[in-house]
């Protein structure tokens, strides 16, 4: 897999699938079947909402998804590091390093969708 591929795969897995599968669950959770206190918050939370609050939650959502992978892009091609990190981090497929550029791919490959 190249870096593209990688970028492109993390969108479509991380931010589209998360971001939906969250809204996606809290629309069809039952309050009785919960077992988990904060979900059940959550959820009494999102069934108070009305649509246009529902539709701020889901666009902070996602921005909070593209701002936690855009910090793991960040590390991975040794922008930052990590307080304690000795060397530099090095992400390989088949052999191939492949980060180095992954946070601006992945903010282009963002504006192009």
């Amino acid at each position: 897999m190249n870096d593209i591929k990688f970028v492109d795969n993390i969108i479509n897995e991380v931010i589209k699938g998360k971001s939906s599968y969250y809204i996606d669950t809290l629309k069809s959770l039952n309050n009785k079947e919960i077992k988990d206190i904060d979900w059940l918050k959550i959820k009494k939370l999102y069934d108070s909402l009305n649509n246009s609050q529902k539709e701020e939650l889901k666009s902070l959502i996602n921005l909070i998804t593209v701002n936690t992978v855009s910090s793991i892009f960040s590390k991975l091609d040794n922008i930052s590091s990590f307080a304690n990190q000795e060397g530099l981090f090095e992400l390989r497929s088949n052999g191939k390093i492949i980060n180095g550029d992954l946070l601006d791919l992945f903010w282009e490959r963002l504006e192009e969708k």
